[in-house]
């Protein structure tokens, strides 16, 4: 049976496990499999310029750990897996190249969302620990992903079918 959490901190190191998993499962296994798949050369770009700030967002995840006086540990975030294996299985499915494209940018912004939402509540538990160095970190990513939704949102309206 694993530890029980009784702490603020306990809290946020276990949440902090499951983004670095999350971030790593990202940028070295989704996105660059999505980059070769997506057709739209738009589409293209923005994947692989995310896929190099995933790769920052990994480092900063690991630095927050760090800073906490942990090792970087990664921590399987069942949700984050559960979006892959969906776009897994339904892109699988689908035979229109450009119909495929606006479901990668779909569930890109889905992945996108779930990312805000673990960052923004680490960002509370960081209020809470007044860690306002590690928080900085983190908002670093969290910036990177609104704006990569926002971007993804306006690519979408293009790659409607």
């Amino acid at each position: 049976m694993s530890a029980k959490l009784a702490s603020p901190r306990d809290l946020f190191l276990q949440l902090l496990a499951q983004m670095l998993w999350t971030e790593r499962m990202l940028a070295f296994e989704v996105l660059p499999q999505l980059h070769k798949q997506v057709k739209s050369e738009s589409l293209a770009a923005l994947v692989e310029e995310h896929l190099g700030e995933t790769h920052q967002h990994v480092a900063r995840v690991e630095s927050a750990f760090r800073a906490f006086g942990a090792e970087p540990a990664s921590g399987r975030h069942a949700a984050a897996a559960g979006a892959k294996d969906q776009h897994e299985e339904l892109a699988s499915k689908i035979s229109d190249p450009m119909l495929a494209d606006f479901f990668h940018a779909g569930a890109a912004m889905q992945t996108e969302q779930l990312e805000i939402a673990g960052y923004g509540l680490l960002l509370e538990l960081l209020d809470a620990l007044n860690r306002d160095e590690v928080a900085r970190l983190l908002e670093e990513n969290c910036k990177d992903e609104r704006n990569t939704l926002e971007r993804l949102r306006k690519l979408s309206l293009d790659l409607k079918p």
